[in-house]
């Protein structure tokens, strides 16, 4: 037997006993994450303490976390000599690299969740424009379960409810309900679903998020608001792990009245407000001060005091920075007039979609005005096909899967 052999026996030997006295959901995490083409043990025990203490970790990560003054800088040094991500100077963006988010928009999370059928799947990177964690493994598609948000609960005084946390695949599931019996529970796709439709309606948005240290894949959408969101917060310090959506937001200017909603509600600030120009008009004739003004230059005062007393913003229109849209959608769903509406953005990251889907070119968005409103049309054909022991329709193809 060659040297390398024995070692590698040892190894996995040494790694028997060292798991052993792990609960059975540990013990496949780290069997999966070991399994792994790529897979490191450095990178399982990253993985490992993530799902073990979220609270801990999003809390030293966010800087909230009393210890984290101390600990945030030596643990992103150690990180980056052990290969975790590249050295503390390029940390943001290579910690990006192996832990981000896509925006899903209102309609498009649900056909995630309410998926029927196994997938196995790489998104691309025109979708998810990294190196890694960019798989989709969902071989019990409703290995489901709700986390209390462990950016929400790190927060003073931070938004509720804090069971917004969707977790999907069978080891992320069975790991996190087996560690956290007090802060997870199992949920179906339609008590899922309810919870992001409920975030929507209260302007958070939804986000799938993707992690190297787990696994590689796809397993959360966590439902975010501003306030609260480490890796909002993350975005906007210059950590680019968030990803736009694949469209972007658009203004029916005859149908918008001009209320600033948009502004006001809009996550990622790229609405203002702005007045038109005003009208050109003709300058009175000052070429000598004893010459007349003619009447028809003259304003009406009875006309232009009305205009006068009104609220500036009521003539105002929404302008909508591009490179700042996300295409997450809340203007949207907010405005009052139904103005706004998404858009395939060309110069963007393409939408998310399962193998046999094509994302449509405009969002309808159900109406998620009232508690007890109807589903999505896709998360209803996808409930019905499983109901049915057989597959969603699809209307096309636009991920890859591996060969």
């Amino acid at each position: 037997m060659r040297p390398a052999d024995i070692l590698r026996a040892l190894s996995r030997g040494l790694l028997r006993l060292l798991l052993a006295p792990l609960r059975p959901s540990a013990r496949a995490f780290w069997r999966a994450a070991l399994n792994r083409p790529h897979g490191s043990f450095i990178e399982a025990l990253h993985g490992y303490v993530y799902l073990r203490w979220p609270f801990f970790y999003i809390g030293v990560g966010t800087g909230r976390h009393p210890l984290a003054r101390w600990l945030a800088g030596p643990l992103a040094r150690l990180g980056g000599l052990l290969g975790v991500w590249g050295p503390i100077e390029t940390f943001g963006p290579e910690f990006a690299q192996g832990y981000h988010g896509k925006v899903m928009p209102p309609g498009t999370a649900p056909r995630l969740i309410a998926v029927a059928r196994a997938v196995c799947t790489t998104v691309p990177e025109t979708v998810l424009p990294f190196r890694m964690a960019r798989d989709i493994i969902l071989d019990n598609a409703d290995a489901l379960a709700l986390l209390d948000c462990p950016c929400r609960l790190t927060k003073e005084d931070h938004c509720t409810p804090v069971d917004v946390c969707i977790l999907a695949g069978g080891p992320v599931v069975d790991f996190v309900l087996d560690h956290h019996p007090d802060k997870a529970r199992r949920v179906t796709p339609d008590e899922a679903i309810a919870v992001v439709e409920a975030e929507n309606r209260r302007g958070h948005v939804s986000h799938a998020f993707f992690k190297e240290a787990v696994l590689g894949r796809y397993y959360a959408i966590c439902n975010c608001c501003t306030c609260c969101c480490g890796a909002m917060q993350a975005h906007r310090e210059g950590t680019p792990m968030l990803v736009s959506s694949g469209y972007v937001a658009r203004v029916d200017e005859g149908a918008c009245t001009g209320c600033g909603l948009c502004a006001r509600v809009c996550p990622f600030e790229a609405v203002r407000m702005a007045r038109p120009p005003a009208p050109c008009t003709p300058a009175p004739n000052k070429t000598r001060p004893d010459t007349p003004v003619p009447d028809a230059l003259l304003p009406d005062t009875a006309a232009a005091a009305p205009s006068r007393r009104a609220d500036t913003h009521r003539s105002a229109r929404p302008v909508i920075a591009p490179a700042a849209c996300m295409g997450c959608g809340v203007c949207e769903l907010r405005c009052p007039g139904k103005a706004i509406h998404l858009a395939l953005a060309a110069d963007k990251p393409a939408p998310l979609v399962l193998p046999g889907e094509e994302a449509p070119v405009a969002l309808a968005h159900p109406d998620l005005s009232r508690p007890d409103a109807a589903r999505s049309n896709a998360s209803v054909g996808n409930r019905a096909a499983r109901q049915r022991g057989a597959e969603p329709p699809s209307t096309g193809g636009s991920a890859s899967t591996p060969g």
